[in-house]
């Protein structure tokens, strides 16, 4: 509950004098150890080829192994040409308080970013905001961690869920329907508790009804991550009418609603036991709007490219269902994937050239279907 953070920077100073050290260690004889050579000297005749120093200090694995690492060496340096006193207390005082302003006390940040959020239901739309969205920022610097995320969630951090999502400032929802993706990604332990704060049910209202787009493709991000590998939130997609919201997004002008929705759509159809998702899919006239919109003259080629998985999905293991919808005469599909097929450029659209030709072998190959005539 107390996770200390380095700050990024000082790390990636860290790792890259470590990796800097072993390649310099790699290049000498493995019969003696790395070598600190002191500074040469100019007016010397003779170049005398440089000596291993005795009590070799260790090479260093983090902040704290760096700053003893240095002070070690320099130690070493100076052995002969004077003496080393200790530290006094001022310059030990003043080193602690360096390496305390390098770490950050996690849990302490979240509980005070909370704190700030618990008063949001008393902003107005008029009222300046950055203070909030200030707190969100922060909060998102340290919840992409599974461990942080999960300690969140135990400081009660997901109360603030639904008071940010129904603020009359957009700015405000996007950035915690950001959040909740970053929470929910690849995390069980989230993703339930997401679910039972009841945020799934908003979040599908914002992703269609949102007058801010942001919002809505955040929204949007927010239940792929609570919905995939996740078998238990389709009840929620069923309950709440979630592929319905999905085909509206997909139908939408704003082109990362198309692509997120019809990627959403295309995973949940590849996963083992989708038969449920399918039938849903079908009876809600899915391949009939893919269809048409495949049709579509201006449709953009990463919409088209994730409307084709959806429709191999659906068509997987022969799903008899998908099959007889896609084989109905009325919509085209068969000349619509040809026509395709003629446009489509090998260098280019080699992906979907290949499934448009896996759909029509799986779809139109038998002859005893009811073809396109």
């Amino acid at each position: 509950m107390g996770t200390l953070f380095v700050k990024q920077s000082n790390v990636n100073m860290s790792n890259r004098e470590s990796k800097k050290d072993a390649s310099q260690g790699q290049s000498n004889s493995n019969a003696r150890p790395l070598s600190i050579q002191g500074p040469s000297t100019s007016s010397s005749t003779e170049q005398t080829p440089s000596q291993p120093l005795p009590n070799q200090p260790r090479q260093p694995t983090n902040l704290q192994g760096l700053l003893k690492y240095a002070m070690d060496a320099a130690q070493s340096e100076n052995s002969e040409s004077k003496p080393v006193y200790p530290l006094d207390e001022e310059k030990k005082t003043f080193l602690n308080e360096a390496l305390s302003s390098l770490t950050v006390n996690v849990i302490d940040e979240l509980q005070k970013a909370v704190q700030i959020l618990s008063n949001v239901t008393n902003l107005r739309a008029d009222d300046d905001s950055s203070e909030y969205e200030n707190a969100l920022e922060r909060m998102a610097e340290f919840v992409d961690n599974i461990d942080i995320a999960n300690d969140f969630y135990k400081i009660g951090g997901f109360s603030i869920f639904q008071p940010c999502l129904n603020s009359s400032h957009s700015n405000i929802r996007w950035r915690v329907a950001d959040i909740i993706a970053e929470l929910a990604q690849n995390n069980p332990f989230c993703q339930n508790k997401l679910l039972e704060a009841g945020v799934f049910p908003i979040l599908l209202s914002m992703i269609d009804t949102d007058p801010s787009e942001q919002s809505r493709i955040k929204a949007l991000y927010a239940v792929s991550c609570i919905v995939r590998g996740h078998p238990a939130s389709l009840k929620f997609m069923d309950a709440n009418d979630g592929y319905s919201v999905l085909l509206r997004a997909m139908q939408s002008p704003v082109e990362k609603l198309q692509i997120k929705s019809a990627f959403l759509l295309s995973s949940l159809c590849s996963r083992d036991d989708a038969n449920d998702v399918k039938y849903t899919l079908i009876k809600m006239g899915f391949i009939e709007q893919a269809a048409g919109l495949l049709g579509r003259i201006n449709l953009q080629p990463t919409v088209r490219e994730q409307l084709l998985r959806v429709l191999s999905g659906m068509v997987n293991d022969n799903f008899l269902p998908a099959l007889k919808e896609c084989r109905r005469s009325q919509l085209c599909l068969r000349s619509t994937l040809e026509q395709l097929l003629t446009e489509l450029k090998p260098m280019e659209n080699q992906d979907e050239i290949d499934m448009c030709a896996d759909l029509l072998d799986k779809v139109f190959s038998e002859p005893d279907t009811n073809q396109e005539r």
